[in-house]
């Protein structure tokens, strides 16, 4: 048994069956060169619907991509050493949700920037980051919370600075969960 997937490609002599799927942009827009796809899949591809069913497929990549580049770099998964599948795969069980939260609240702070946080953002995570840069939670926009949540991170948020990066966003979300610990523990002190 390989344990390497790379070693077992290699052993394999056998024949990969793959369809091909070639998508092209009829109408490109002035000056443009035309867009052109030749997809290959191993996902039996018959019909039209089937066809259009991976090319949806494809254009998840960037996000896929985004997804990855978050575990490897904002979480540091490649850093982590692990010796054994078992424990990669309990550590992706446990970063990935995280992964998939961050994703999804940049998602909403590039597509819908003026909407409300608390409708999307957990109440006492809105709390502690609108008291922390002395705003309203009720307020509070989702793209204001994430550029609150990058600075935490040591982004700057000047005019001309490009999106803050994996490691700066998981450094201000890590920020963030740190306070959100510490209230949690100062409730049930009682002092």
């Amino acid at each position: 048994m390989c344990k390497n997937p790379r070693d077992a490609q290699r052993a394999s002599k056998d024949p990969l069956t793959v369809w091909i799927i070639r998508v092209w942009e009829e109408l490109a827009p002035e000056g443009e060169e035309p867009l052109e796809w030749v997809l290959l899949t191993s996902v039996p591809t018959t019909t039209l619907e089937q066809a259009w069913e991976r090319v949806d497929w494809y254009r998840q990549r960037w996000l896929v991509e985004d997804y990855h580049q978050c575990l490897k770099s904002g979480c540091r998964i490649e850093e982590r050493q692990l010796q054994t599948v078992d424990g990669l795969m309990r550590l992706l069980g446990l970063l990935s949700p995280l992964a998939v939260r961050l994703l999804q609240v940049r998602a909403y702070a590039r597509s819908q920037p003026e909407r409300l946080a608390h409708e999307v953002i957990e109440p006492l995570a809105l709390a502690i980051l609108a008291e922390r840069s002395g705003q309203s939670p009720a307020t509070m926009t989702v793209g204001t919370f994430w550029t609150e949540v990058t600075r935490l991170g040591g982004y700057l948020a000047r005019r001309h600075d490009g999106p803050a990066g994996w490691r700066t966003i998981w450094k201000g979300w890590f920020s963030l969960q740190t306070l959100l610990e510490g209230v949690h523990l100062a409730f049930h002190l009682r002092l």
